[in-house]
């Protein structure tokens, strides 16, 4: 007990950091299926009264990179049945205000501004003026009358609304925040909405407790990172980011792959001349004036340059040794148009050389350096200022001579390399933690505030983690931010790097392993931005005795604690005891608790297997298998016929001779089977001499084998089927992030499916009538085809047949983009040709 009260105590203690933190609602919209939508209900037991002048006010921003925002951002339904709305209508930009069924004002709030930051705005119903005034930042910008009897009471609704009458589930993406309700000046309800889980919000200020369905929680996303993507590849790859199109590339021998975080979208590109050389240690980067992917190899003095539309290098490498820049740094200064890169190890040896590659000249020197020394290192973090003529370095890995066996050490300095001078100098270093550590390959700086954040890791164990922390160019100090990321850490066979999405407002952690069978596992990690600072575990308590007065401050916390305990059981019987005696309010549904998936294997979208309990299982899939059970799987499922062990042989194992390769397969079948058992029963035999992979009993789910089911059917064209058939591949393309050679052809074909069933529905649909269903398929269409034209036609016809000119327009305006920047050339059809039926 006395723990317990020791850790309430310290929790208050580091309020400041707690209650500094990021946090709000987010709202699902019109990007998920209606009953999904979110609902916040301020006044779920007793409604609010308004007497005098009351105040309703929050903090309101848009989410970036959605499709549709028209719809109510709160509604107020007074007791006689009267509601006062705000409602974003898309097409014109602006917020109406609306009172009954007039419109009395709007007003428009900067497009950065929306998306890209809070915006306060407040609602006050004047009783004795008998109006309601709309405020933006404290300033009134638009009214209307409104009569407000004695004793009128309201309810108040975010999103999505169920009141009896006044029911809607048009609302835009939106995050709100700090909502409070004031009485004649005075504050009487506040709902910070800073909860991390749950269907419920709490007041602080008084008794009541506000009513939430399908919460998306915002503290916990600036808290926690969330993987994104893992992806395996064969060989070597390297990344490159662009900052503006908030786009990754990934770089292989045969491909160039690009995971927008836009739309979290990864699509490949295959090399237009098949596969090039990409040795170990080559490094990426994107070059956001010429707009260029630049892919580099110190060793060898060259840089290459990718052609988009052409899709292949401009040259090639011919190095096949290790380099001797492993995790150097790199940046591109616009100042000289130049390419540089900064220190690096390798035999032995690590590595202070200031590098530069000129692009105008194609030349590639040394630079000469003056000011401070700059001791050898690698590991280390960098990034540029606000000019982008001065880097900033910091920590690493090495030693002051170079020489890795004399006394090599790690760095904590902050240094500033000068492009105009070429000097370099120390700002300052920090103090020797207590537990050595080194970066990634990154520094990000926000020029405003001159803070920077980077990834830190410890390199003494495999199994490490990244650690954000946030710190200053002005001094030394930093603090831990965020949580922890896992991290394979094998030096010279891993690499870490950090990014920032300034539209989308996440930070970005990339990694990369590459193992000893020549894949590498890149995994995405997203956390929102600003990241919450880590709450650090308590300090052990001291076993002195303090005096009197320095306990005092203690016991009252304690007290404080206990009463607020208190009041909070109080406050949710009274709640519950409201809910039953409401009149005319329908009952606030109950969030449904998401079972997670249970004895289930998914092809659709990313791989991901989970066992009878649903836990997560993707993991137990090593490489090797990972294919071999594909292999099976899909030749099962594709055709009832399975796989000859020839094939299977000269796939997996084509390097070794008949007796190896059928002992590899006996000693992995027996792996693969300890896997396959945790999910649910299983037979893998021998048929007719193929192999073939079944469920028995019906004991797991796998979307590919009722996916065969559904397409050897005949009754392609009724909805029923349709709709099972969308809910399969709504998780995305097949295997998508699985690159198999043998597996292209099957892709291929699926896709082909897909569409051709999906197009054959659409074509015979009504679409008036169906206009939502076929929105829905023209994404899933888009999913395999990004460029499919029909799909296209059919989604903009649709799209203006629910009345959302706007977003037919913008959604033309997108395929049009992304037609030329992958073919070269203009879209050749207007949106009128387009939209044209028949």
């Amino acid at each position: 007990m006395g723990k317990y009260i020791f850790c309430i105590c310290w929790a208050l203690v580091y309020s400041h950091i707690i209650f500094g933190q990021s946090h709000g609602l987010g709202f699902s919209s019109h990007e998920v299926v209606p009953e999904k939508r979110t609902s916040l209900h301020l006044t779920p037991g007793a409604p609010v009264c308004l007497r005098g002048q009351t105040d309703l006010s929050f903090d309101l921003e848009f989410r970036p990179n959605m499709e549709t925002y028209f719809g109510y951002v709160v509604r107020v339904i007074t007791t006689g049945h009267q509601n006062i709305d705000l409602v974003y209508n898309q097409r014109l930009g602006v917020f109406h205000c609306v009172i009954g069924e007039k419109v009395t004002g709007e007003f428009r709030i900067d497009t950065l501004q929306l998306y890209r930051g809070w915006n306060p705005i407040r609602i006050r119903f004047d009783a004795k003026a008998g109006e309601a005034v709309f405020y933006l930042r404290d300033k009134p910008v638009c009214r209307g009358k409104l009569a407000l009897p004695d004793n009128t009471c309201a309810r108040i609704y975010f999103g999505a609304t169920n009141f009896e009458g006044h029911q809607t589930l048009d609302l835009p993406p939106m995050n709100i925040k700090d909502v409070r309700i004031t009485e004649d000046g005075k504050l009487k309800h506040f709902f910070p909405l800073s909860e991390s889980l749950g269907a419920a919000a709490d007041d602080t200020e008084s008794k009541d407790t506000a009513a939430v369905r399908n919460p998306v929680w915002l503290k916990p996303r600036h808290q926690n990172w969330a993987l994104a993507r893992t992806i395996e590849l064969a060989g070597t790859p390297s990344i490159a980011f662009d900052q503006q199109k908030e786009v990754l590339y990934i770089i292989t021998a045969d491909s160039t792959f690009r995971l927008t975080f836009r739309d979290m979208q990864l699509r490949g590109e295959p090399l237009a001349q098949g596969h090039t050389l990409l040795p170990d240690g080559n490094q990426s980067i994107y070059d956001p004036v010429r707009q260029r992917i630049y892919n580099v190899l110190i060793d060898e003095k060259k840089v290459r340059t990718y052609d988009t539309l052409a899709r292949r290098w401009d040259n090639t490498f011919t190095h096949t040794e290790l380099t001797e820049y492993w995790q150097a740094n790199k940046f591109v200064s616009q100042p000289d148009t130049s390419l540089y890169i900064l220190g690096g190890y390798g035999q032995l040896r690590y590595k202070n050389l200031v590098q530069r590659y000129h692009f105008p000249t194609g030349t590639w020197e040394t630079l000469p350096v003056k000011g401070e020394h700059f001791m050898p290192r690698y590991l280390a973090a960098l990034g540029l200022n606000a000019a982008g003529d001065t880097a900033f370095i910091l920590g690493g890995y090495g030693s002051n001579t170079g020489d890795q066996s004399v006394n090599p050490k790690y760095n904590y300095e902050l240094n500033a390399y000068s492009i105009r001078d070429r000097s370099f100098r120390t700002i300052w270093r920090f103090p020797e933690p207590a537990r050595q550590f080194c970066f990634a390959n990154s520094l990000v700086i926000d020029t405003a505030t001159r803070e920077y954040y980077t990834l830190i890791y410890p390199t003494d164990k495999f199994n490490s983690s990244l650690q954000l922390i946030k710190g200053s160019l002005a001094s030394p100090g930093y603090q831990l931010m965020g949580d922890s990321i896992p991290y394979s850490f094998y030096d010279i066979r891993s690499f870490a790097d950090l990014y920032y999405c300034p539209v989308s407002k996440k930070l970005v952690a990339v990694t990369l392993y590459n193992s000893k069978e020549n894949t590498c596992q890149v995994k995405v990690h997203t956390l929102d931005f600003p990241p919450n600072a880590l709450i650090p575990s308590p300090a052990p308590r001291k076993t002195y005795i303090a005096p009197w007065w320095f306990t005092l401050p203690g016991i009252t916390i304690l007290l404080f604690i206990l009463l607020a305990l208190s009041r909070r059981r109080r406050q949710k019987q009274q709640a519950a005891q409201a809910v039953k005696t409401v009149e005319h309010i329908p009952p606030v549904e109950a969030t449904p608790v998401q079972q997670p998936e249970r004895s289930a294997v998914f092809l659709f979208g990313q791989f991901e297997a989970f066992d009878k309990e649903g836990n997560d299982i993707t993991k137990l899939f090593t490489p090797l298998l990972k294919e071999l059970f594909l292999l099976v799987l899909i030749h099962t499922y594709k055709d009832g016929k399975g796989i000859s062990s020839e094939q299977l042989f000269d796939i997996l194992w084509s390097d070794k001779p008949q007796k190896d390769a059928r002992n590899n397969y006996s000693v992995n079948i027996v792996k693969l089977k300890a896997v396959l058992e945790r999910a649910g029963e299983w037979h893998i035999g021998k048929e007719s001499g193929k192999w073939k992979l079944e469920v028995l009993n019906q004991s797991v789910q796998v979307d590919y084998a009722r996916f065969a089911q559904l397409c050897m059917q005949k009754n392609a064209a009724s909805r029923p089927y349709i709709q099972e058939l969308l809910a399969i591949v709504s998780r995305g393309a097949f295997l998508k992030a699985m690159q198999y050679e043998w597996l292209d052809d099957i892709k291929s074909d699926i896709s082909g499916q897909v569409i051709d069933l999906f197009l054959q529905y659409i074509s015979t649909a009504d679409l008036p009538a169906e206009a939502e269903l076929v929105l829905r398929l023209t994404h899933a269409i888009f999913l395999f085809d990004a460029l499919n034209e029909e799909a296209l036609a059919y989604r903009c016809r649709s799209l203006i047949l629910l009345g959302r000119h706007g977003i037919a327009q913008e959604a033309y305006q997108k395929f049009a983009k992304e037609y030329k920047e992958s073919y070269g050339q203009e879209f050749g059809r207007s949106f009128k040709e387009i939209t044209q039926q028949g």
